[in-house]
């Protein structure tokens, strides 16, 4: 069994996931099947909750799986032990997907425009507050043809992210340019969100807290450059697949500067495209991933261990 974490996904009552350890528990003893969990969250420093869990479930699964090396790192230090049972693997993204960018901006109606893009959960630590507030800035940079796309929306019941949409809607109605701002409110669907990411040019990632992010990988499946922050996953890919621009995450100038100077260069565009496409052909397409997740599969199928069988080497 294969399960992605995200604590989101599974808290209850702020039980960070507890509620997880008695059925994997019994899955792997009583029935006998090897279980695997990919940890979308592991931070460089993690806190007592998440320390915690993390230190419990690492001994209760076969594998865990991370994206990137500073997460399988940050493991180690944090927990204080040698982990043996977690693995690397890139969170991937679509090969060869057939796309056109002009088709999906005149289904945005926005056909012939220049589009700087933010999309995901409206959560406060992805810095989208920081693009809008400087948006006059940029507009007036960069021309009126370009315009600046805020796409996600909010979890039902994360009251924290209910607030931010508040201060980013209310920071769109404050700009003088804000007939430039299409904001799509939306829990997309998986072809959805790729036909909103394919209408971008730039796509831009102003996190402030960050330690992978599925939104750079999709992105870079749809050619799509992007400006972020020098955060951790997020520098790491940038610098291994030289498809983006890098920023320090407290420097909004520099961050001004970067998604000014991206829009404008349609070489430069075009240079950071192709080695994106390059980067996922190569090395975070599907079929890589998939084969590289087989591969553990069939490694922790080989070693499985019965109820029995511990008992047997517990024997002496």
């Amino acid at each position: 069994m294969h399960i992605q974490h995200e604590y989101g996904l599974y808290s209850v009552d702020a039980d960070w996931s507890a509620g997880l350890f008695r059925p994997l528990f019994r899955w792997r003893i009583e029935e006998n099947f090897p279980i695997v969990v990919t940890f979308h969250s592991v931070y460089s420093e993690l806190g007592k909750e998440r320390k915690t869990f993390l230190d419990i479930i690492q001994r209760v699964i076969n594998a865990g799986i991370v994206h990137e090396y500073h997460q399988w790192l940050a493991l180690h230090v944090n927990l204080g032990r040698i982990i043996d049972n977690f693995y690397i693997i890139p969170h991937g993204a679509k090969e060869n997907v057939s796309f056109s960018r002009e088709d999906a901006k005149r289904a945005l109606g926005l056909e012939g425009k220049k589009i700087i893009g933010m999309i995901g959960w409206f959560t406060p630590t992805k810095g989208f507050h920081r693009v809008i507030n400087m948006w006059d800035s940029i507009s007036k940079k960069t021309g009126s043809d370009t315009y600046l796309i805020l796409a996600g929306e909010a979890r039902e019941d994360e009251e924290v992210q209910k607030e931010y949409k508040r201060k980013l809607l209310s920071l769109v109605e404050k700009c003088k340019n804000k007939d430039k701002i299409k904001v799509i409110i939306k829990n997309f669907s998986p072809e959805e969100y790729e036909k909103v990411v394919a209408s971008f040019d730039v796509a831009v990632l102003p996190y402030t807290f960050i330690s992978q992010s599925g939104t750079l990988a999709h992105s870079f499946s749809l050619g799509v450059p992007a400006v972020a922050s020098s955060l951790e996953g997020l520098k790491a890919e940038i610098e291994a697949s030289g498809g983006g621009i890098l920023v320090p995450p407290d420097d909004n100038e520099e961050l001004r500067k970067a998604i000014v100077t991206l829009i404008k260069d349609d070489t430069l565009r075009e240079k950071l495209s192709q080695k994106a496409l390059r980067y996922v052909k190569e090395k975070i397409g599907w079929s890589i991933v998939a084969k590289k997740h087989i591969k553990l599969y069939e490694k922790l199928i080989r070693e499985k261990k019965s109820l029995k069988d511990l008992k047997k080497e517990a024997t002496l």
